[in-house]
């Protein structure tokens, strides 16, 4: 009996440990790939990555320099309209951003964080806010950051598709710091 349990802790352990290892971030980019295996991945599928079609004409691209990686493994992968390398109106940003939360609302990505100026990008740039608009999959495996951003006179969407675990980290650990530095105020 006690060699069944063991046996059935260690089918377990594989178990977690393969779901752990093959969360998919987007497609076939998975959460901890290493840089070489990412990179591979893009250029076999690149025509993949470089069309992500949300409907209405709202496309995306990914470009494998704007992957994120932590301790040398993948974790995040940065979309951006495509065709706006040299920025966008403001109607246009407003309306990729109107658009995607849409998307992702009807696969069933829950709201967690929803910043007043997430979809404005002007009063966004000018808020400070660090978050923007921030969506998570109902199983927790997989979270949706979008925000604008303004250069110059141009817009800028930024569509962030995280590993779960990884941006929450990332989030708990900023408010930690902002936690402490009001402990440090004296107040």
């Amino acid at each position: 009996q006690l060699n069944t349990m063991r046996y059935s802790m260690i089918i377990f352990g594989l178990l977690f440990c393969i779901q752990t290892h093959s969360q998919s971030i987007y497609k076939g980019l998975e959460y901890g790939m290493s840089k070489v295996d990412a990179k591979k991945e893009f250029k076999k599928n690149k025509s993949t990555y470089t069309t992500v079609d949300l409907g209405n004409n709202f496309l995306y691209r990914i470009y494998q320099q704007n992957f994120t990686y932590d301790n040398d493994k993948l974790v995040g992968v940065l979309m951006s309209p495509k065709g706006s390398a040299l920025g966008m109106s403001y109607d246009a940003c407003k309306n990729y951003l109107i658009h995607t939360r849409g998307f992702f609302e009807r696969l069933g990505y829950e709201t967690f964080i929803d910043n007043e100026w997430w979809n404005a990008p002007l009063n966004y740039s000018k808020s400070g806010s660090k978050w923007g608009l921030v969506l998570n999959k109902k199983d927790k495996t997989t979270i949706i950051q979008m925000y604008p951003i303004k250069v110059a006179e141009n817009y800028y969407v930024n569509l962030k598709v995280w590993h779960y675990d990884t941006w929450m980290g990332y989030y708990n650990a900023e408010n930690e710091r902002q936690e402490s530095k009001a402990d440090d105020s004296g107040f």
